[in-house]
C-alpha cells in the first residue's frame, strides 16, 4: 500500500509524543517534571492525522467528540469519521496498550459491539469543539468501532490468548488492531531510531484499518 504517512513515519511520531511527555511544557533548567504528562489527546490527533492523510474520499475526522447516542448516555469516541452527506460509519478508539484493562478486553468488546448495534440506523447530534455549533448526523446501518492498541507490550502476559478469544467471537460491530511489539514506544533509555529499529510494526494492521475504514 502507498501510505501519505507510513506505519514507521506514524511511530516516530508516537515516541516522540513520549518522549516529549516527560519534559515540562514550558521550558526553564529549574522545572523538572516528575510523572510524564497525559499523550491521550495528541495521540488521538495524531491518529485522525494519519488517517486523514491516507483517506482520500471527502470526510471529516472529529477528535475526542462527545456524541449523543439514542437511549443512552452521551458518549466520547476518540474519533469519529463523517462523511459530506452526515452519515457516521465509523468511530475509532485509540489506546496505548491493554494495561488499563488487561484482562477485560473481551468484555469491553462485547459492550461496545452492542452499543454499536443499536444505534445503527439513528440519528445523532454534536457541538464542533471549538465553535460549539451544533451538528448533525446519523449512524450508518454498517456502523463500526475500530479498537485501535498501540502496542501489544504491557498487555498482560495474556494478550494472545485475549486476542484469540476476541476473534472466536467473530463480533458483527468490532474490529480489533494491534501496531506493534516487541519495543513499547515509551521505554526508556533509548532514541527514537532505535526503538524504531527494535520495534515490530504490524503494517499489515495498519492496511486492515486503512481498508475496514474506506467502506462507508
Amino acid at each position: 500500500m502507498k501510505y501519505h504517512m507510513s506505519p514507521k513515519e506514524y511511530f516516530g511520531k508516537v515516541i516522540e509524543l513520549y518522549h516529549n511527555s516527560r519534559k515540562p511544557k514550558f521550558y526553564n533548567p529549574r522545572i523538572r517534571r516528575g510523572r510524564s504528562s497525559s499523550i491521550s489527546s495528541d495521540l488521538e490527533d495524531l491518529t485522525a492525522f494519519f488517517l486523514a492523510l491516507n483517506i482520500h474520499r471527502n470526510c471529516t475526522f472529529y477528535t475526542d467528540q462527545p456524541m449523543r447516542f439514542e437511549g443512552s448516555k452521551p458518549k466520547y469516541p476518540d474519533i469519529v469519521i463523517q462523511e459530506s452527506g452526515g452519515k457516521i460509519a465509523h468511530l475509532v478508539d485509540v489506546k496505548t496498550d491493554l494495561g488499563w484493562n488487561r484482562d477485560g478486553i473481551l468484555d469491553f468488546c462485547k459492550k461496545w459491539d452492542s452499543t454499536i448495534g443499536e444505534v445503527k440506523g439513528t440519528k445523532t447530534r454534536f457541538k464542533q469543539g471549538d465553535t460549539k455549533d451544533e451538528m448533525e448526523g446519523y449512524f450508518s446501518k454498517k456502523l463500526k468501532y475500530h479498537i485501535v492498541v498501540i502496542s501489544k507490550e504491557n498487555s498482560g502476559k495474556r494478550v494472545n490468548e485475549h486476542i484469540a478469544k476476541v476473534e472466536a467471537e467473530g463480533f458483527e460491530n468490532i474490529f480489533l488492531y494491534f501496531l506493534s511489539e516487541r519495543m513499547h514506544p515509551n521505554a526508556y533509555g533509548m532514541t527514537i531510531s532505535d526503538k524504531l529499529h527494535e520495534m515490530m510494526i504490524h503494517e499489515h494492521e495498519f492496511d486492515r484499518l486503512l481498508k475496514n475504514t474506506a467502506q462507508n
